[in-house]
Formats: structure tokens, sequence, C-alpha cells
């Protein structure tokens, strides 16, 4: 094997494992659409009322 192909290989695993990594947590980070009706409940249950 080429040391050009083996700068290569490595080059592509590594870029694939970041955006792997940035997928997972892009994904951790959003609300699915199935999802956002529940949170909005939640959130307005939460809400803090200033009165006054």
């Amino acid at each position: 094997m080429n040391k050009n192909q083996k700068i290569f290989r490595w080059v592509f695993i590594i870029f694939t494992l970041l955006m792997a990594g940035l997928a997972i947590q892009m994904g951790m980070n959003t609300t699915a659409p199935w999802n956002k009706n529940k949170n909005k409940a939640k959130i307005e249950i939460g809400k803090i009322v200033h009165r006054p």
C-alpha cells in the first residue's frame, strides 16, 4: 500500500467519524416533528407567570 493511500484512508476514517459524531449530536439536540406538541405542553405547564 502506498503512503498516499494510507494517508487518504486515515483522513477518510477521521472525516467519517467526525460527521457521524456531528449527526448524533445534532439528533440529540433537536426535536422530532411528532414530539413537538408534547414539548409545547410541557413548556406551558412549567411557564413562570409574572404578576403585576
